[in-house]
């Protein structure tokens, strides 16, 4: 906590220093101040954007850990599924999400449900990879032992394998939940009229730069909360990894 609240500091000192030293004007970088003035009489309006995208966040979050997850384990029982799912997760991620954004919000509708599709698109993929990694790295001698125990193949997965394999799980969560608000983000920027994604380009296109500086600060805050909140949750959820 007090080294991010060093490093908050030190941010704020030179995003203070630059705007001063080279006296930019405001629509083109607000000062600290403008933007803590912005902040304040705006923050009711803010606060409900705000919750329309931590929603979207949190709902494609979910639904990617899920199908991650299943598509890790899928893959690290078969060796046939592997080879037909692997092309499927490459090409999930092979298109820029900026191209698929205009056809998803087109098939979807511009509500929440585009938004989630886009953020449950960014998220699965870096879940499902490093889940199945460590399904696929258990040391050997773990399943030998298990099978010598006389475990079959779906108590090898349950009581060897996947206890093993949770911190590569709750590794690729915590690069999930940094990844979740791009595709809220870009979900509203594409379309919708609710969320900071959407605040941002209303503020933007009317020149209102401290409003949309506002709503990227809260959005910085909103990610590195969940971070750190998931980051603590997974710790305390396998504490046997120390």
């Amino acid at each position: 906590m007090i080294r991010i609240l060093i490093t908050f500091i030190f941010v704020i000192t030179f995003w203070h220093l630059i705007c001063l030293f080279f006296d930019l004007p405001s629509f083109i970088l607000p000062s600290p101040e403008l933007v803590a003035i912005a902040l304040y009489k705006n923050h009711l309006e803010i606060l409900d954007h705000t919750f329309i995208t931590l929603l979207e966040i949190i709902i494609s979050l979910i639904i990617g850990i899920i199908i991650g997850s299943v598509f890790a384990i899928l893959i690290s029982f078969s060796i046939t599924l592997k080879r037909w799912l692997m092309p499927m997760l490459l090409a999930s991620q092979a298109i820029p999400v900026f191209a698929l954004a205009p056809v998803l919000v087109l098939w979807f509708g511009y509500g929440i449900t585009s938004k989630i599709v886009i953020g449950t698109l960014i998220v699965f993929f870096p879940i499902a990879s490093n889940f199945s990694d460590s399904l696929n790295k258990i040391p050997k001698e773990y399943l030998h032992a298990g099978q010598t125990l006389g475990l079959n193949k779906f108590h090898i997965f349950f009581f060897i394998k996947l206890p093993n394999a949770l911190p590569g799980l709750f590794s690729g969560i915590r690069v999930g939940a940094c990844f979740a608000p791009i595709g809220a983000v870009v979900g509203e920027w594409i379309g919708g009229s609710r969320g900071l994604g959407s605040y941002m380009i209303y503020s933007n296109a009317r020149l209102q730069i401290d409003n949309m500086f506002a709503a990227l600060f809260i959005l910085i805050i909103l990610t590195i909360s969940l971070y750190f909140l998931i980051d603590k949750i997974l710790k305390k959820s396998i504490w046997w990894e120390k």
